[in-house]
């Protein structure tokens, strides 16, 4: 099997006519088409043609600008000298603000027709983007005039942008002294925050005290910058005639609020399930009472699984077909035709990711595959993205862009279904690695987001009033956090959490967290239906998948015959993760042994 991608299907190299025209026909198409509005849009006649035009324009644009970017991308991930990837990624950065040019005056537009629904009935082309259409038509509604749209671009450049930078510096360059062995070493934050995965107690703890003791050289700093970009959203929202920065997150996301309050329910009342967990943990830790912060991360258990590449392949190809032959055929081609790089040298960074290419109806998937439990299930994770896009690729562009509380759809499940035909055939000790492993994972993206969306939620209700001092900020973080944990966990938690995290800095999403726990449980939501139904589920899966790109999250759930605000559906997928629980406590094991799963 090849170890490497095969990208010369995008461009050969940077030198290659095609990149160097699609780059010229890009800047081309938009330079004229922002002049062209400026007269084309100027009236009302003829709106359907109109819209026509504007469906077919940004879909050439986008899929240009989208095919370039990948290339880029795909190169810089694994060449050892990224100059020129990293050249082409600052070129087509430049050309991305100019396409305000093209959109604002088009969302003007809409926000002028009063017949849209008539209008889009009446060519297949619009009816096919009806969405698409739709979507904007709600999002002009929210637009400033244009000298105070100008007039925000270029405030954020000095205002949020500029803090974001100021806090990634900041962050980036942190140092934290870690007692270890009688001796301190300044150690960078990266690696400081990596060794709460440590095997020693020891080394957890030490690297938890230096990382708070770390945190409080940049605090008042940290939150001058967070004051100031949550102070901006605040502003931002109003004028935008938003409720909340809330409600801008919820529109960009096509998810709507009593679907969010559903899903929050229903982790709110699993706390009690998750405190038991934690509590075990802490126990088999040696803990007498909840677990404290340096301890959420321990390992437990022990790994004896290790895969060859051609390992990898087979099990992932028969636990696919298990499922469905489209997944598994779709893994197949991936496997045979030089779309995973998986092998680890110099120059290739590090991490995972898909990339979906529209221009050439593919996906590459990039991988540093050395043989553990975790590059197994992440090649899983990465393959249900590239399959997730496979069902959408006969799409136009326009209609493959699904937001984040969908993205992780049949990524989470193609893991889920790794992970447990991995636990079927391990041994008692792996399986209870496994078991550990899967619900730190769920607690992390249940019960901490939790935490992350009551501070966040919190932290905007107080910034209306004023600036919040660092000693506010800390407890604001631990008052959430006790709200997610209870009595799971101890009194050390951590109170810096809102530095160390930097989706809070992120000016044009807010709330960054909830997508998360939302793609969780719909995927083992959608995991119980498939494990009650059957290969009756298959059909409806693949539409799903489908709908995601042009539908909201109320339309995909349609598709299912529910209402996103039915927490019988969270909690369906819920159980799953609690049957884990129960079976993690039941686990036993001598002194001096690792703890296993009857």
């Amino acid at each position: 099997m090849e170890l490497r991608w095969d990208l010369s299907l995008i461009y050969d190299s940077f030198d290659s006519k095609a990149l160097k025209d699609d780059l010229n026909r890009a800047k081309h198409l938009i330079q004229t088409t922002t002049q062209h509005y400026k007269t084309f849009l100027s009236d009302m006649e003829n709106p359907a043609y109109k819209l026509v035009y504007h469906v077919n324009i940004i879909n050439e644009i986008n899929g240009l600008l989208l095919k370039l970017n990948s290339y880029a991308r795909l190169r810089k991930s694994v060449d050892e000298d990224k100059t020129r990837a990293k050249k082409l990624e600052e070129e087509i950065q430049q050309l991305m603000p100019s396409l305000n040019g093209i959109n604002i005056p088009f969302l003007r537009y809409l926000n002028q027709l009063d017949h849209l629904d008539e209008l889009i009935q009446s060519q297949p082309l619009l009816i096919e983007h009806q969405f698409f259409l739709t979507d904007l038509k709600e999002q002009s509604c929210h637009l400033l005039s244009d000298d105070m749209e100008l007039l925000l671009g270029e405030m954020q450049e000095t205002g949020s942008y500029a803090f974001e930078q100021l806090h990634n510096s900041l962050t980036d360059s942190l140092t934290a002294d870690v007692y270890i062995g009688g001796e301190n070493k300044a150690t960078p934050l990266s690696v400081t925050r990596n060794l709460a995965y440590a095997q020693s107690q020891e080394v957890r703890k030490a690297a938890y005290k230096g990382e708070l003791k770390a945190y409080r050289k940049i605090a008042a700093a940290s939150a001058a910058c967070l004051n100031g970009i949550k102070g901006e959203a605040i502003t931002i929202a109003k004028a935008r005639n938003f409720a909340s920065p809330l409600d801008m997150t919820l529109l960009d996301s096509r998810i709507d609020k009593p679907a969010l309050d559903a899903m929050f329910a229903t982790i709110i009342e699993a706390r009690p399930h998750f405190r038991k967990y934690l509590l075990k943990k802490a126990a088999l830790l040696g803990h007498n009472g909840a677990l404290p912060f340096y301890d959420l991360y321990a390992p437990m258990g022990h790994f004896d699984l290790h895969f060859t590449y051609e390992d990898a392949r087979d099990f992932i190809l028969e636990t696919f077909y298990a499922f469905s032959e489209d997944l598994g055929n779709y893994a197949k081609k991936a496997f045979d035709n030089g779309w995973i790089d998986m092998e680890p040298r110099d120059g290739k960074e590090s991490g995972s990711f898909c990339c979906n290419i529209h221009a050439i109806r593919q996906s590459r998937i990039f991988i540093n595959f050395t043989g553990t439990f975790y590059n197994l299930v992440t090649l899983a994770h990465e393959l249900g993205h590239g399959y997730h896009y496979e069902k959408l690729n006969h799409q136009t562009i326009l209609n493959t862009d699904y937001t984040m509380p969908m993205a992780e759809t049949a990524s989470i499940l193609c893991q889920s279904l790794v992970t447990e035909a991995l636990f079927e055939k391990a041994s008692s000790e792996t399986k209870f690695a496994i078991l550990e492993n899967d619900l730190l994972n769920a607690t992390q993206m249940l019960i901490e987001i939790l935490a992350r969306y009551t501070f966040e939620t919190n932290l905007f209700e107080k910034r209306k009033e004023k600036p919040l001092t660092v000693s506010q900020l800390n407890e604001l973080l631990l008052s959430a956090q006790k709200f997610a944990y209870g009595n799971g966990m101890s009194d050390e938690k951590h109170p810096f959490m809102w530095i160390c995290k930097p989706h809070y800095y992120f000016p044009d999403f807010h709330f960054y967290n909830f997508p998360y726990p939302f793609a969780l449980l719909f995927s083992k939501g959608l995991l119980a239906m498939y494990k009650q139904e059957g290969k009756a589920f298959i059909p409806k899966f693949e539409e799903i998948l489908t709908a995601t790109g042009s539908n909201s999250v109320r339309g995909v759930f349609g598709i299912l015959g529910i209402q996103p605000e039915d927490k019988c559906f969270y909690e369906n997928g819920l159980r799953l993760i609690i049957e884990q629980i129960d079976l993690f406590i039941s686990a036993s094991c001598k002194e001096g042994e690792s703890p296993q799963i009857p």
